[in-house]
């Protein structure tokens, strides 16, 4: 393997998953209706190939650096989230396959679109300069669209497809204005030469004009633009129909791998890029008081556990946005790899507890209010157990994985300076210990009338899903981390 051009061996994770999802779309073609069976298998198998040379990138004592002209950037912070997102893709898999046989779903290309989006956000987490950025969200985004409306027959799938749709393109065209804006201010698309442009001339004036002007107005337009895509308030009204309406494994695979990689990109523009002091600072903060307040208070009212989830989503948006506007004054490695560790993190407990709901909701996902899962936690202790686990991680309750990850961003902002959006942030998460707490009382009450959803079987691909995404969520924060 040391002998073949670092281009092949430090992008493996990424020819993998599209090596993956050409054979997928293979056996598809030319499979009989049996032979669809294995898809699920193929799709795990180049996942977990994948996933090994992500760790075995990992394990190394040194990282190649940039590749293609500079245009991709293979370290630490970027394996690790490659390693995150092929996480998220394999648990969405392992969660499907009984999911789509009970909703008698055509399999064929939904694994195939799993594996392209997993490609798009390798790209994404990578990128080292903004075409290569955009090349890698859109590949993202447009698979996400299309398995939001996987179930074509359910009116609520084709909503959520839509509304994802109209929102990403709207958002598409906020970041490329901004992109735009840098490279004509700058003359160049690459982050590292950007950083040295602002440091040199955002206090003097080019040409007759100041550039910090534009330079300021690019970086709003990308704040909008990537805003969106990790639905910060006031940019996230699609998340919570988009998850609600989308099938509950998709939920779990748009609301952790697809903000695991925008928000992996999201920090390294502003830790690398617009890491000097500058007015997004502040509109970072009021960004996550405003998403985390409204995002746990819209929570305290549902009844229905997928949205209450969705809102919870929003919610750690805002406690992500924390950590983004403490960059200015931290470290860029320190910045990242707390963000990186609560991603980790809360890619174990939101895709568990999606997969949760897919695994109780019942055909068509009709059993999904919180009085159809009272007394579930007796008839099914395992399971209770399971999503008792995720909600305590999701409060930041110790000793969870989720204290420390809350921990480590809220101290972030605590060595920057900036206490009183720590304080905000702690009451906030006080909050949502209401609404997590109140999920684990309906799963051990009596349960008012008799349930009739029947139940998926545990498999033991479900048994490893829901027993790895426990076990991170229990001792994540014992175990030393990658970097």
């Amino acid at each position: 393997m040391t002998c073949l051009p670092p281009e092949l061996t430090a992008l493996l994770p990424l020819w993998f998953v599209v090596a993956g999802a050409v054979v997928l779309l293979l056996l598809e073609m030319f499979s009989k209706e049996d032979g669809r069976k294995i898809l699920p298998i193929v799709a795990v198998t180049f996942l977990v190939l994948a996933s090994g040379s992500a760790f075995s990138l990992l394990s190394r004592q040194g990282m190649p650096g940039t590749l293609f002209n500079r245009s991709v950037v293979v370290d630490l912070y970027s394996v690790t989230l490659q390693a995150v997102c092929l996480l998220s893709a394999l648990l969405t898999v392992i969660f499907s396959s009984a999911y789509l046989k009970r909703e008698k779903a055509v399999t064929g290309e939904y694994y195939a679109l799993i594996l392209l989006a997993t490609a798009g956000m390798i790209v994404l987490v990578s990128a080292s300069e903004f075409l290569t950025l955009f090349v890698g969200l859109e590949l993202m985004s447009i698979s996400g669209y299309v398995l939001a409306g996987y179930l074509r027959i359910k009116e609520q799938s084709t909503e959520a497809a839509l509304k994802y749709f109209l929102n990403g393109v709207f958002s598409s065209a906020f970041l490329l204005y901004g992109i735009a804006i840098l490279y004509g201010v700058s003359g160049t698309t690459h982050f590292p030469e950007l950083r040295i442009f602002l440091e040199k001339n955002m206090n003097t004036f080019v040409n007759g004009f100041n550039p910090a002007v534009f330079v300021q107005l690019g970086a709003a337009l990308l704040l909008v633009g990537l805003g969106f895509k990790v639905a910060l308030v006031p940019f996230h009204g699609w998340a919570p129909d988009v998850y609600d309406g989308s099938p509950a494994p998709v939920s779990a695979f748009l609301s952790t791998g697809v903000k695991a990689a925008a928000f992996g990109i999201f920090a390294r523009l502003f830790t690398e890029v617009f890491g000097v002091p500058g007015p997004w600072t502040i509109a970072l903060c009021v960004l996550a008081v405003l998403t985390m307040t409204l995002g746990n208070f819209s929570a305290l009212g549902q009844s229905n556990l997928k949205r209450l989830l969705a809102y919870s989503s929003v919610a750690h948006a805002g406690y992500l946005a924390v950590g983004l506007a403490a960059a200015v004054g931290n470290p860029a490695d320190s910045v990242e790899r707390a963000l990186a560790f609560y991603l980790l993190t809360y890619t174990f407990t939101t895709a568990g507890a999606f997969g949760w709901i897919a695994w109780a909701s019942g055909k068509g996902e009709s059993q999904n209010s919180f009085q159809d899962y009272q007394g579930l936690g007796y008839r099914r202790p395992w399971m209770g157990i399971t999503l008792s686990i995720f909600m305590f991680s999701l409060a930041g309750m110790t000793p969870t994985a989720g204290f420390f990850g809350k921990y480590f961003l809220f101290k972030l902002a605590v060595d920057n300076g900036i206490i009183w959006l720590t304080v905000i942030a702690v009451f906030n998460s006080f909050i949502s210990a209401f609404y997590y707490l109140r999920v684990v009382m309906v799963l051990y009450s009596k349960p008012e009338q008799s349930r009739s959803a029947v139940l998926l079987p545990v498999s033991v691909g479900l048994f490893f899903a829901f027993f790895l995404c426990a076990l991170g969520a229990l001792t994540e924060g014992f175990l030393k981390f990658p970097f």
